[in-house]
C-alpha cells in the first residue's frame, strides 16, 4: 500500500533522542534495507527498498544529495517513522533535488546503520525533458469506441466513459477493466463530486450517479438535450452544459434544475473557479458565459473570437501567481483572462482543434491528432510528444497519479 508523507511535528531534539537512546523499549538496531531507489514524479518522489518483516524503518529526507547520515539534528533534515515501501513523499518542489536514506530498528530500539543516500529531482508531469524525453505512457487501447470523459477519486478509481455508454475503471490509470453497460447512449463527460461520488452525462439528457464507480443509477435532469460537459465545486454544486444553451444544476448529483443560459448556442465546456466561486461555460461561435451565484444567473462575455470554444480551465499562474482562465477550441484557439470579462486571443500554437484543457501543476490542453500542449502561464505553450495520432478528447488531474488522457479508438495516456 502506498502511504503519503505527513511532516512530523516533533522537535529535532526529541527525534534525535529517539534515534540514539536505544533503551527503555528493550528493542535493538536492525540492518539497513537494501536496493533503495528514488523515482521522481511531479512534486513527489517514490522511495522503494527491500524490506525485512518486523523491522521498523525510518525514512530521512533532506534537500541536496545527502541526508547527513540520518541525523535529524542537522537543519533541513526530517524523518518519517514507520515508513513502508513504496513510500510516496509529497509536497516537494519541482526542480529541487532531494536526498533520501533509511535505517531500521525493532521493538522501539535505536536506529541502525544508515543507508547510502539516493537522490531525485521532482519535475512537471507531461513535459518532455532530456531526462524524460517521452513523458506520456500509452496504455492498452480500451476497445475501439471513442472515450470522451475521465475522472478520478482517491481510493475508488479512475473512471473513463465514452461512445455507446462504454465505461472503464482503473485504480492506477494504467490497467483498465470494462464495466457493465448501464446505458447504450453516448456518455460525453464525467466528474468526481465531494470526493465520494461520480456523475456522468451524455446524449439525450443522460445522467448517471455512482458512489463507487461500479454501481450506477440513472437520474432525470429535466431535459432531453445532449449534455457535453460537467463540472463540480466538490461541495454543494454540480453544473452540466449542452446543446442549445442547456444548463442544469444540482446540489447533490441526483436532483437537477434547468436554468436559463441566455443563449441557444451549443455549450461544450464548463469549469469552477474555487478562488472566486465563479462558474464559466464556453461554447459555439466564441460563446463565454459566467455565473457568480452558483449557476442561477449567467452573463455573456465578449470573447473576441467566433471559433467554437470546447473547454475552459482556471489555475494560478505559476510565474506571477495570478489567477488565469484559459479557454481552448477550434483551429488551436487559446484565450486567456484574469477577470472573466476581458479575454485575450493568443496566436494559435497549433492548427489542430483543442478539445479539453485542465490545470493541475500546469495547464495542459489536448486535442485532435494526438495534440498535447503544456504551459505554466497560460500564455506560452509547448507541444509535447503524445505517442498517438488519435484525437484526444478529455484530460483529468489527480494529486496522486497526475494527468490521465483519453480519446478516440480507446486511447488512454498517463503522465506522472
Amino acid at each position: 500500500m502506498r502511504r503519503f508523507l505527513g511532516f512530523l511535528t516533533l522537535g529535532a531534539a526529541l527525534l534525535a533522542a529517539l534515534l540514539v537512546a536505544g533503551c527503555g523499549g528493550g528493542g535493538s538496531s536492525a540492518a539497513p534495507p537494501t536496493s533503495v531507489t528514488a523515482v521522481a514524479g511531479d512534486g513527489i518522489v517514490t522511495v522503494s527498498w527491500n524490506a525485512t518483516p518486523g523491522v521498523n524503518y525510518w525514512l530521512f529526507i533532506a534537500t541536496g544529495t545527502t541526508t547527513n547520515t540520518c541525523d535529524v539534528t542537522v537543519a533541513g533534515t526530517r524523518a518519517v517513522q514507520n515508513a513502508s515501501t513504496p513510500y510516496i513523499v509529497t509536497g516537494l518542489t519541482n526542480g529541487t533535488t532531494y536526498a533520501f536514506a533509511l535505517n531500521g530498528r525493532t521493538d522501539g530500539g535505536p536506529g541502525g546503520t544508515c543507508t547510502a543516500a539516493v537522490s531525485a529531482t521532482p519535475r512537471l508531469a507531461g513535459t518532455s525533458s532530456a531526462s524524460l524525453p517521452a513523458p506520456w505512457t500509452a496504455g492498452t487501447a480500451l476497445g475501439t469506441n471513442s472515450l470522451r470523459g475521465v475522472s478520478f477519486i482517491a481510493g475508488p478509481a479512475f473512471i473513463a466513459v465514452g461512445a455507446n455508454g462504454v465505461m472503464y475503471k482503473s485504480t492506477d490509470g494504467i490497467t483498465w477493466t470494462a464495466q457493465s453497460f448501464v446505458v447504450t447512449t453516448n456518455l460525453n463527460a464525467i466528474v468526481s463530486f465531494a470526493t465520494t461520488a461520480y456523475i456522468a452525462v451524455g446524449d439525450g439528457g443522460t445522467s448517471l450517479f455512482s458512489n463507487d464507480g461500479t454501481t450506477w443509477t440513472s437520474r432525470n435532469v429535466g431535459t432531453t438535450n445532449k449534455l457535453n460537459a460537467i463540472a463540480s465545486n466538490n461541495a454543494n454544486m454540480n453544473i452540466a452544459v449542452g446543446a442549445n444553451g442547456t444548463i442544469v444544476t444540482s446540489a447533490n448529483g441526483t436532483t437537477w434544475t434547468t436554468v436559463a443560459s441566455g443563449t441557444t448556442r451549443d455549450l461544450f465546456g464548463v469549469t469552477y473557479d474555487s478562488t472566486s466561486g465563479a462558474w464559466i461555460a464556453v461554447g459555439a461561435s466564441g460563446t463565454i458565459l459566467t455565473s457568480i451565484d452558483a449557476g442561477t444567473t449567467w452573463t455573456a462575455a465578449t470573447s473576441g473570437t467566433t471559433l467554437d470554444l470546447r473547454s475552459v480551465a482556471y489555475g494560478i499562474n505559476a510565474t506571477n501567481s495570478v489567477g488565469t482562465y484559459v479557454a481552448v477550441g477550434a483551429n488551436g484557439a487559446i484565450l486567456t483572462s484574469t477577470d472573466r470579462a476581458a479575454w485575450t486571443v493568443l496566436t494559435p500554437p497549433t492548427a489542430n482543434t483543442l478539445l479539453d484543457v485542465i490545470y493541475g501543476t500546469q495547464y495542459i490542453a489536448v486535442g485532435n491528432s494526438g495534440t498535447i500542449l503544456t504551459s505554466t502561464t497560460g500564455s506560452t505553450w509547448t507541444a509535447q510528444p503524445s505517442t498517438t495520432t488519435s484525437n484526444l478528447n478529455a484530460i483529468w488531474y489527480s494529486t496522486i497519479y497526475r494527468y490521465s488522457v483519453v480519446g478516440e479508438n480507446g486511447v488512454n495516456l498517463l503522465a506522472q
